[in-house]
């Protein structure tokens, strides 16, 4: 019973790594989900050394149009591998995509992305707030520390009074520097860092849906463009 739940078990596998049910058939999935596979599960990786990758010392000795043109010659592909195999040949070309239609910048960015599952942060709720430099910290709360007017250029000078005692202080004008944050650049800066990666996306995207893959039919899904509006 146990040689036949292991041999279903490996069939499954087989089943998950060619298509949905086993009989080849793509999986409709848009870019994102597309990526997140190659780079997250199937562990693909970006090739940054050209010159070794045409030299046949890099990852793999031939290109993803060499393994295209023998699996269309054959018709179908063979997994010999035994263990933890290399990634997906779907994968592979996936990442040779990636790395050709972006710069590096970008590539290793959606990659990196992609590999944790993750969008960019776009700081959402995010609004600048005054706060103070400093804080200070007793029993009860915590409050912004506070400074003596007198050392700014243009500062309050201490002020006269006469206490109960009937001495005259010599009271510091205090005040409590503060801070916008978030600022507006930095709310903007990452959100335009976001619309930068949607851009990306949305070339591998389009690079992708004319790829021949076999597992998976990218869609023309995109995450939203604007999600803070």
């Amino acid at each position: 019973m146990a040689v036949i739940d292991g041999r279903l078990q490996d069939v499954q596998l087989a089943a998950d790594r060619a298509g949905t049910d086993g009989s080849g058939a793509s999986i409709a999935e848009p870019a994102l989900a597309g990526l997140e596979w190659a780079f997250g599960t199937e562990c693909a990786r970006l090739d940054h050394d050209e010159i070794e990758a045409v030299g046949g010392t890099g990852w793999r000795p031939f290109g993803m149009e060499y393994v295209a043109l023998e699996r269309a010659q054959l018709g179908t592909r063979v997994d010999t591998s035994r263990g933890r195999s290399r990634p997906h040949d779907d994968a592979e070309l996936i990442a040779t995509v990636v790395r050709n239609v972006l710069p590096w910048y970008a590539a290793t960015l959606v990659a990196d992305l992609a590999r944790a599952g993750r969008t960019p942060d776009w700081m959402p709720d995010a609004r600048p707030r005054l706060r103070p430099v400093e804080w200070q910290q007793n029993q009860h709360r915590a409050y912004g520390r506070a400074c003596d007017s007198a050392e700014l250029p243009d500062g309050w000078q201490p002020i006269s009074r006469r206490n109960r005692k009937g001495v005259i202080v010599q009271d510091r004008a205090r005040y409590t520097p503060c801070v916008w944050s978030p600022t507006q650049s930095q709310i903007a800066a990452a959100r335009r860092a976001y619309l930068d990666w949607w851009g990306y996306l949305q070339d591998v995207q389009a690079a992708l849906a004319a790829a021949d893959l076999a597992r998976i039919c990218v869609t023309g899904d995109m995450p939203p463009m604007t999600p803070w509006r």
